[in-house]
């Protein structure tokens, strides 16, 4: 079976994204403000929901477009609640 180009080309993008996955999974690390802690983990959430819904170009799943849609929810609300209790440091 031979890949068509259209699924080379999201090869090529699922491996750009793994490696700026791996650059922030690395910078989550070795930081030390909370904050930018907090904003690397987002990014790394993020990338790994890009890298599903690419996958799911390819692939024929039958949950896609659900997992696509709860992660749409959770990054709307989960990083600004986790943001704002970050910056307050804990405060109500």
């Amino acid at each position: 079976m031979f890949a068509t180009t259209f699924e080379t080309v999201m090869a090529v993008c699922m491996i750009v994204m793994a490696v700026a996955l791996l650059i922030g999974l690395g910078a989550v690390i070795f930081t030390r403000d909370e904050l930018s802690r907090a904003v690397m983990a987002d990014f790394v959430f993020y990338a790994m929901i890009a890298i599903f819904l690419v996958w799911t170009l390819v692939r024929e799943t039958m949950i896609g477009y659900d997992v696509a849609i709860l992660a749409a929810v959770i990054c709307g609300v989960i990083p600004t609640i986790s943001m704002a209790r970050i910056i307050s440091r804990g405060r109500r």
